[in-house]
């Protein structure tokens, strides 16, 4: 199977690039193809709303997001990861999602949008947040950020198969614990 990780970090080594590399050690013991692309490397330019996009099935705008566009057509599972930014996924996130809709949706009149070059594929949802467990979920705090993932893998036919939400976290937390690596190892090796 191939899996590629797009990974909407600031932080290569943040806590949830941690999570994503466990995720993807766990996959590889399966023998899986995983690839992890680090969207704060990319030179991805920000949505203009022209639209365009619907009718030429991606945006015309053509700048890393073609690498963004290939990962997912060789993919069989994404796995979408990013930290939680005030409710929602990173900018880098963000921006991504938003140039992918025309590549993802045919918008219809009056009905579901049609499902283009992502119907059928898996998909995991990682994030990590400040806010301790249950305030986290309570309060719609990392639940948002998931959710604002899992709608975008709903409209453009994905299946989630999985999330893992770390709570908890800070910038100076020097380590997540061993409970939580190794329950995102055991997502990856999960992996059929």
């Amino acid at each position: 199977m191939n899996i590629i990780a797009i990974n909407g970090s600031p932080r290569k080594e943040g806590n949830t690039s941690q999570i994503v590399s466990e995720i993807i050690k766990g996959a590889r013991k399966n023998k899986h193809d995983c690839e992890i692309i680090y969207l704060a490397e990319l030179n991805i330019k920000d949505c203009t709303g022209c639209g365009v996009c619907k009718e030429k099935r991606k945006c015309v705008y053509r700048d890393d997001i073609e690498k963004i566009e290939e990962a997912i057509l060789k993919a069989d599972l994404i796995i979408w990861a990013s930290p939680t930014h005030w409710t929602n996924v990173s900018a880098y996130m963000q921006r991504v999602f938003e140039r992918l809709c025309g590549f993802f949706i045919e918008p219809m009149p009056r009905r579901f949008p049609l499902k283009r070059n992502a119907k059928g594929k898996k998909a995991i949802l990682v994030t990590s947040c400040f806010a301790p467990w249950p305030i986290n979920w309570i309060f719609n705090i990392s639940r948002s950020c998931i959710n604002r993932m899992r709608a975008v893998c709903k409209f453009s036919g994905q299946k989630v198969i999985n999330t893992f939400v770390l709570s908890g976290t800070t910038l100076t937390m020097k380590e997540i614990s061993e409970k939580h690596l190794t329950k995102a190892r055991n997502i990856g090796k999960q992996i059929k």
